[in-house]
């Protein structure tokens, strides 16, 4: 097991401020000959918090043997936090996430995979109602259809996050939750491998989404989003169902604005139609349509041609303002959301859909 490093997430030693002037220096010079007792340090802070996480754990029914396997060889990642402050969702502009993610690469692979693999694709649709090329689609962005290598180790990834402070609360209870994994034995601890954030296996479960979606669609007995495609596709497909998602409608569709359109057609989601249950959360979304009203106020599809002759509720997103473009997005947009709360993100995994199918 790796040697435990010192956790750097800006706490500070009691005295720091006192060293930086002189009469700091002489308070601290004084403090060290009278032997006063010094703050913890971050590496004793860390530990502290992890017998908490253990006595915690303990309370939940979490064997003492499984705290034993995993807690003293937990080592925080300060570079997980660099990664948690920088995430592309935010930082980078529309246009540029979207290439990077929907690449001649990943539309080329995905068109093969699709066939490779459209057996057990088909299984998973049929069982959940969700089409194949989605289920693929979130194979691909998430781990470049199973390729990507998953080096974290899990219980460091969500340690680290948990003891930050941005997403304590949230982090903690992954970390309760990969416990459980390891406890009941649904995946060996060789296998807690993921992404800087914990995410799991091919289709990239949190360890509650893994509790909570993923299934064992062969029937082996063991709910394998490691390295069994069959449970991996059956899992993408569960997720997106127990969302909504209608296997009728498609995500949503990029569209040409009228002049002005970026600000004259947004409005607050109250003052249109009611979004479907599993939309109503994404305020920022606005309002919501009927597709023909979008029509009659201009909005066309990328090509110019007319909307198409539905009846469907539509929101619209503007990317990056200025080109007089967007994309309507229908239901299914927001069952994609669930899987990660960012409008590009759903854009990336519907738009690819569209290339590979």
């Amino acid at each position: 097991m790796p040697a435990k490093r010192g956790f750097c997430f800006g706490l500070t030693v009691l005295l720091t401020s006192f060293v930086m002037s002189p009469f700091g220096a002489a308070i601290a010079q004084e403090a060290e000959a009278e032997n006063t007792v010094e703050a913890p340090t971050q590496d004793e802070a860390f530990k502290a918090w992890l017998d908490e996480v253990r006595t915690e754990a303990l309370e939940r029914g979490i064997k003492a043997e499984t705290l034993d396997q995993v807690l003293p060889h937990i080592t925080p990642i300060e570079r997980v936090i660099t990664r948690d402050r920088n995430q592309p969702e935010i930082k980078q502009p529309y246009q540029a996430y979207i290439t990077a993610r929907v690449s001649d690469w990943r539309k080329n692979k995905g068109a093969v995979m699709m066939t490779e693999h459209s057996e057990t694709l088909k299984a998973a649709a049929e069982k959940y109602g969700v089409q194949e090329r989605f289920i693929a689609s979130i194979w691909g962005i998430e781990t470049n259809y199973g390729t990507v290598p998953l080096s974290y180790s899990v219980f460091d990834a969500v340690a680290t996050l948990a003891y930050d402070k941005r997403r304590a609360a949230r982090f903690r209870r992954e970390l309760f939750a990969a416990l459980e994994i390891l406890d009941q034995g649904y995946a060996p601890y060789e296998d807690m491998k993921g992404s800087w954030a914990g995410a799991m296996g091919q289709p990239q479960f949190m360890p509650e989404a893994y509790l909570k979606f993923a299934v064992d669609h062969d029937g082996d007995g063991v709910r394998d989003i490691w390295n069994n495609k069959v449970d991996v596709f059956a899992s993408i497909a569960n997720y997106l169902k127990s969302y909504g998602w209608d296997s009728g409608k498609t995500w949503g569709r990029k569209v040409k604005l009228p002049k002005g359109g970026e600000q004259t057609l947004q409005a607050a989601q109250e003052t249109g139609l009611e979004p479907a249950r599993w939309c109503a959360a994404y305020k920022t979304l606005g309002v919501w349509r009927d597709l023909q009203e979008w029509q009659e106020l201009g909005v066309r599809r990328i090509t110019g041609k007319d909307l198409p002759e539905r009846s469907i509720p539509a929101a619209l997103v503007v990317a990056d303002e200025g080109d007089d473009e967007g994309y309507l997005v229908y239901s299914n947009f927001c069952s994609i959301m669930r899987y990660n709360p960012s409008f590009k993100y759903a854009l990336a995994v519907g738009l690819l859909s569209d290339a590979i199918k």
